[in-house]
């Protein structure tokens, strides 16, 4: 690694945190912007259009085509650009953009400090089959009873849809409670258990994924951390991966924490570009 990707890693977190709160940001701005009469941007993250450019999320259109039995060519031509960049960089969306992925690692930093024993000394990754299981039952159960359940259960899409009805007609739905109630299971039951194996949005990007998308490589010839030493890429991670194993993904989403926190110990992991492991 150059000194100029070092440089680079190092800034990693608050230009994750820019970005974050800059799509928060936007997502206040969009309606704000309707309200006043300038719609050159309509809609939010479950479908948006700027000028004449249409951004639909990937699960939504393979739920429209599950649900109609038809495929729409403009409806995937929608969902092209997200496509592209989850293959490119991985579902990046969901550690970069997305808004509940916000609050939820505000709400895990809640639980590291009034629930301190919760923080695991050693983080493990999970299986994928929790991942891809709830994932199907979502997109059966959406098949058999008709049902758009992906809409309902995007998080990204739901709290875009409810900052738009607080700034447009002064109110929250139920949407909001449901949003509330996820994060204090977090808190208090499973830590960080949407973003790993239950939000359908990233299950549909982590499909996109193949050989060449960009991923966190650990170079073990460079690892300066013994079997006891304190590992501060794992207290880095806020889904409590272990980056140093294999099996991190589908459940990474390409933050770069690890990576940022590495840098001090022997810079062994980093973005790469590889075969899949």
């Amino acid at each position: 690694m150059n000194a100029l990707e070092g440089y680079i890693y190092q800034r990693l977190h608050k230009l994750r945190r820019l970005t974050q709160f800059a799509a928060l940001v936007f997502l206040f701005m969009v309606p704000v912007l309707n309200k006043i009469g300038v719609h050159h941007i309509i809609g939010g993250f479950y479908s948006i259009d700027i000028g004449k450019l249409v951004i639909v999320d990937p699960a939504l259109v393979l739920q429209t085509i599950l649900l109609t039995r038809h495929i729409f060519i403009p409806l995937l031509l929608a969902a092209l650009i997200p496509i592209v960049i989850a293959l490119a960089a991985g579902k990046v969306f969901c550690g970069w953009v997305c808004p509940f992925n916000l609050f939820a690692e505000m709400a895990d930093k809640l639980r590291r400090r009034i629930r301190p024993k919760t923080v695991k000394v050693r983080n493990s990754n999970p299986r994928p089959h929790a991942h891809w299981l709830i994932f199907g039952v979502i997109l059966t159960m959406s098949v058999i009873v008709g049902i758009p359940l992906i809409t309902l259960l995007s998080m990204p899409g739901l709290i875009s849809g409810q900052i738009a009805d607080m700034l447009f007609f002064g109110a929250l739905g139920l949407e909001t409670l449901f949003i509330l109630f996820i994060l204090l299971l977090e808190v208090f039951v499973a830590p960080r258990f949407w973003c790993k194996v239950a939000c359908p949005v990233g299950a549909a990007l982590s499909l996109f994924r193949f050989r060449k998308t960009m991923r966190i490589h650990f170079d073990s010839t460079k690892c300066v951390c013994s079997a006891d030493h304190f590992l501060e890429c794992h207290a880095a991670c806020p889904l409590q991966l272990d980056p140093r194993s294999p099996g991190i993904y589908p459940a990474c989403y390409n933050c770069g924490e690890c990576v940022d926190a590495c840098q001090n110990n022997g810079m062994a992991l980093n973005f790469r570009i590889r075969s899949k492991n």
